[in-house]
């Protein structure tokens, strides 16, 4: 699925894994790195390359690569 590359691609430019290592398991702070700024950022970015809208509600459940892969199917299924 092309769309699961983009965003492993996006991820690894936000830290030290490259896009073919990350894993749906890896938490975005604890496994990649990421800080609080650097998250919003990225789902900034998100939107834009996948031209969606993300529910900050939502997002702020989310913890793991594959939470947010899934949280993004639902988005694009409505």
């Amino acid at each position: 699925m092309a769309k699961v590359d983009e965003f492993k691609e996006l991820v690894s430019q936000y830290c030290d894994v490259a896009a073919e290592d990350i894993t749906d398991d890896m938490r975005f702070r604890d496994d990649l790195g990421f800080t609080s700024l650097s998250f919003m950022t990225f789902l900034g970015e998100l939107e834009d390359l996948l031209d969606v809208e993300l529910d900050q509600d939502k997002v702020l459940e989310v913890h793991t690569v594959g939470e947010a892969l899934e949280m993004l199917e639902t988005i694009k299924g409505e």
